[in-house]
């Protein structure tokens, strides 16, 4: 009659222990199914922004008003192209199942696509270098007469003063003229296969920008002075 009580106990013990041991099993499913359940949703929220992020880039390529047709038939067609990928993605992720078709599909969002590291810098610049091109040409057409201006202060005090900055002038719009095509050149062919290697090329295509901007902005500070000149301004 004693040995029954100590039997109950060490039956119990042992269903205890062994419930002890399936929890954590059940535990471990669990916890695996919420962190692929977590992985999927991470997965779809970057799609969702990648989707939206090529839905700016092209509204920015149609509503640019210097962008050149050729550039933005390049630009357009490759924000298809991705938009097409992407959306396929947004349908497909959704349905997996496996670690290793998320995997795949996120392989394929980066490494097809690079809408943030490649896409992104590249249809920025590129308008950009359109845009500082379309300002070139205008103060180009300036330069006549600009020159003239010039011309008719010959012997009067300031003349001088506005032929340097009229040479300076000429050679600032020049400047920004080489530094636009020289982004164009760089930047066009880029695409998302050549990533991290192309990384130096966007950010040298930044620097020329910003230089292409400065020789602008001289280029403006020179027309000013001539046209100050031309009211007497001797630059003294």
């Amino acid at each position: 009659m004693v040995k029954h009580p100590l039997r109950t106990t060490l039956i119990g013990g042992v269903l205890a222990a062994g419930a002890a041991v399936a929890i954590p099993s059940v535990a471990s499913a669990s916890t695996a199914h919420d962190s692929f359940s977590q992985t999927q949703q991470l997965l779809e929220q970057q799609l969702a922004s990648r989707v939206t992020q090529l839905g700016r880039l092209s509204a920015d390529v149609s509503g640019s008003k210097t962008i050149t047709a050729a550039h933005a038939g390049v630009l357009s067609a490759r924000l298809a192209t991705e938009t097409t990928s992407i959306n396929g993605l947004v349908t497909k992720v959704p349905t997996d199942t496996t670690r290793a078709e998320l995997q795949s599909d996120r392989s394929a969002m980066l490494k097809d696509n690079r809408v943030f590291a490649v896409e992104t810098p590249q249809v920025i610049e590129v308008i950009e270098a359109d845009s500082i091109a379309a300002q070139v040409v205008s103060f180009q057409a300036s330069e006549v007469g600009l020159q003239s201006s010039v011309s008719s202060l010959s012997g009067q005090p300031g003349y001088q003063n506005a032929l340097n900055h009229y040479n300076a002038f000429v050679v600032e719009v020049n400047r920004a003229a080489t530094y636009s095509a020289h982004v164009i050149s760089a930047v066009l062919p880029q695409v998302p296969q050549d990533f991290p290697g192309d990384t130096h090329i966007f950010v040298g295509a930044s620097h020329s920008l910003l230089n292409a901007d400065i020789a602008l902005a001289h280029a403006s500070y020179d027309e000013t002075i001539i046209g100050l000149a031309s009211g007497g301004y001797t630059g003294a």
